[in-house]
């Protein structure tokens, strides 16, 4: 049954259609409505399908997403002492209703975040986006829903591009929640010339500013956290008090999947890499 699969590629962006492997088919359309009609196309599973391949997948993907869960909020800190970022996504789990808004910005950070935060309703740069599109972004989500919450969790570096928004949640009142990872610097880039460029560290450092009493300038609640047992504290307190930023300092000895891997890196195969890998093992 393998032997006879194809790889077809739906997209409601032409762009989308040709990102990393081309599909042997390709669906200009809306995703849903296409898969819609296809199920209904196609009618009730031809005799043999090999749900064992899939449900292995599956599995597997729970498997590793719920052990990456489990170790979130154990996440050594760095030889500098500063907390792992992924003690921000721990505590994030114990507080975030089911219908909250997350958003994500960054180079680094964004990677640690896309494995961190919940499935919920999503926001980001996207693919070769543009940093610094997570404040304004949380400033918007929250005026158009303003009963749910709503909360930012940005890098350094990517908050400094447009960090004077928080002065326009305050103004229209956005009841929006900051989280800066504060690790005072362009972390991907600073441990790519670290690792692989002799060490030469050029133009990728930042000061250690404490973004939360700048909040508080601008007359939002503004804290800034160093001890990861204070997290889950300072995020109820910040969503009780939105808009609110919480200035969180993290490590720079993290290393993210993206860095690991390599920031232009994708599976031959599959988007997923734990498809990608049973694919190159079946066709072994």
């Amino acid at each position: 049954m393998f032997t006879q699969a194809r790889f077809v590629r739906i997209a409601d962006n032409a762009e989308e259609l040709r990102d990393n492997r081309r599909g042997e088919g390709e669906l200009f359309a809306d995703p849903a409505l296409a898969l819609d009609a296809i199920a209904t196309a196609v009618g009730a599973p031809a005799p043999g399908l090999d749900r064992a391949w899939t449900a292995a997948l599956r599995s597997e993907h729970v498997r590793r997403a719920s052990r990456y869960a489990e170790g979130l909020n154990r996440a050594e800190p760095g030889s500098d002492g500063h907390m792992h970022p992924n003690r921000i996504f721990g505590a994030l789990r114990e507080v975030l209703k089911p219908d909250a808004i997350t958003i994500a910005d960054g180079g680094d950070l964004l990677s640690f975040a896309r494995m961190g935060l919940e499935p919920r309703t999503y926001l980001d740069a996207g693919a070769f986006g543009c940093l610094g599109v997570g404040t304004p972004y949380g400033v918007a989500a929250a005026l158009l829903h303003p009963e749910r919450q709503v909360v930012v969790v940005t890098g350094d570096g990517a908050f400094g591009i447009n960090a004077m928004e928080i002065d326009s949640a305050k103004r229209h009142g956005a009841k929006v929640v900051f989280i800066v990872a504060n690790n005072a610097a362009w972390n991907i880039e600073r441990l790519d010339q670290e690792k692989n460029y002799g060490g030469r560290i050029i133009g990728t450092t930042l000061a250690w500013s404490d973004y939360a009493a700048m909040a508080r300038a601008f007359g939002l609640h503004g804290e800034r956290v160093t001890d990861p047992a204070r997290l889950k504290g300072a995020f109820e307190d910040a969503f009780a008090n939105a808009p609110a930023l919480v200035d969180v300092v993290v490590t720079r000895d993290a290393i993210s999947s993206d860095f690991g891997k390599g920031l232009a890196w994708g599976p031959d195969y599959q988007a997923l890499t734990a498809w990608d890998e049973a694919e190159q093992a079946r066709r072994r």
